[in-house]
């Protein structure tokens, strides 16, 4: 009992508090660890991103991403959700399109593998993408459809094989008569 309470009280707690804008002068990025002025990054990090007019806010611990990532565009609506554990993706992150509509949602079980559902939405809020999964492999009903709102893909993954319609290559009907491909 001594043991494990001396383990649990050496464990390092991280700065949440602390907010960093992010400069190339400051930080470095070496595989996959963010580094800040030569030592492992700890607390909150924001930065701008002028292609997507986008800003982020990120919470860091020993280097790696660890918490909540916020991204939000100028209008200050949320863009993205995004959460992690000690560098790895968990839990639901959640995306949207700048006009509110939902971009993504996709699950993550502890070790940042897919794990259940995926969905991904065209900007005009349609579905695109609606796919299952177990420990990062597809699993179960799995379907696309194209912006028209016409199904692409429907089909089952059972133990990695795929049964159904694929949507993977485009497959067309002579027609004899006036030889019109359809």
């Amino acid at each position: 009992m001594l043991t494990l309470l001396f383990c649990i009280s050496c464990k390092k707690e991280c700065s949440k508090s602390t907010i960093h804008k992010f400069s190339k002068e400051s930080f470095s990025l070496i595989n996959g660890v963010l580094f800040f002025q030569n030592e492992k990054f700890s607390g909150k990090l924001s930065s701008y991103d002028p292609v997507n007019f986008t800003s982020n806010l990120i919470e860091y611990c020993d280097g790696k991403k660890n918490g909540k990532e916020i991204k939000k565009y100028n209008t200050n609506e949320l863009a993205e959700e995004r959460f992690y554990k000690e560098g790895v993706k968990t839990g639901v992150h959640r995306g949207w399109w700048e006009n509110g509509n939902q971009k993504f949602e996709y699950h993550f079980n502890a070790s940042g593998e897919y794990h259940g559902i995926v969905k991904n939405w065209y900007k005009t809020g349609k579905m695109f993408k609606f796919f299952n999964y177990r420990d990062g492999r597809e699993e179960g009903s799995q379907k696309m459809w194209q912006s028209n709102g016409k199904i692409r893909a429907n089909f089952v993954t059972k133990k990695g094989e795929r049964y159904g319609v694929i949507g993977l290559k485009k497959c067309y009907t002579l027609n004899s008569k006036d030889e019109s491909i359809q």
